[in-house]
């Protein structure tokens, strides 16, 4: 994971040197499509007062984004979000356990965008998230696995700087809400992501 985030990082200077931007930041309605990596955060996986034992609510994320810019102000997104696998292992009422936890889901927002510069602008996004939930539990020396879907509301934030005529690099924080609802395993999730984004002119 630390590498890929140097070759992306590297990658992103070597274009912002070679490729300075020119024009107006927006020129007509658009297209554009990237990926991102991060991190994807499962807030209340932790949260089990009857457990002891070793933690970890967070893990390497992806996803994968396409979009269109129908005026400078305002468009619309979407994504295949992978948030990754949380686990815990210890005990829970004096018998041995282990959980593990992995999220996905596409997701459809509409887009504001803000310029703060000629080559920067903040954007934030409302829509709704269409996850998948896919759980393995030990309890008691048993194991059980269950899968649930559902569709949950998202909210999200961040900016990105324009290194050329089409390329972008795009900082991001999306959050959400009640992921996994209407089972045992319900949590916020958090997924922070850094990427690249190639845009029509």
């Amino acid at each position: 994971m630390k590498k890929a985030w140097l070759l992306l990082l590297l990658a992103s200077s070597a274009c912002a040197e070679n490729s300075a931007p020119t024009g107006n930041f927006m020129s007509g309605t658009k297209l554009y499509a990237g990926a991102s990596i991060g991190t994807g955060q499962q807030g209340d996986t932790c949260n089990d007062p009857f457990f002891n034992g070793a933690c970890d609510d967070a893990d390497g994320a992806w996803k994968l984004f396409g979009g269109a810019r129908f005026d400078p102000m305002f468009g619309a997104e979407v994504a295949y979000n992978q948030l990754g696998k949380t686990s815990k292992s210890g005990t829970s009422g004096g018998s041995a356990a282990s959980m593990s936890n992995a999220l996905s889901g596409i997701s459809l927002s509409g887009v504001g965008y803000v310029p703060v510069t000629p080559e920067i602008e903040a954007f934030g996004k409302a829509g709704v998230v269409m996850w998948d939930r896919e759980t393995t539990q030990t309890s008691a020396g048993a194991t059980t696995s269950s899968k649930a879907d559902g569709t949950s509301p998202l909210l999200g934030g961040g900016a990105q700087y324009r290194l050329n005529d089409n390329l972008h690099l795009r900082g991001e924080w999306e959050h959400m809400f009640n992921v996994g609802s209407d089972s045992a395993y319900e949590t916020d999730a958090d997924l922070y992501s850094v990427g690249l984004m190639y845009s029509t002119l």
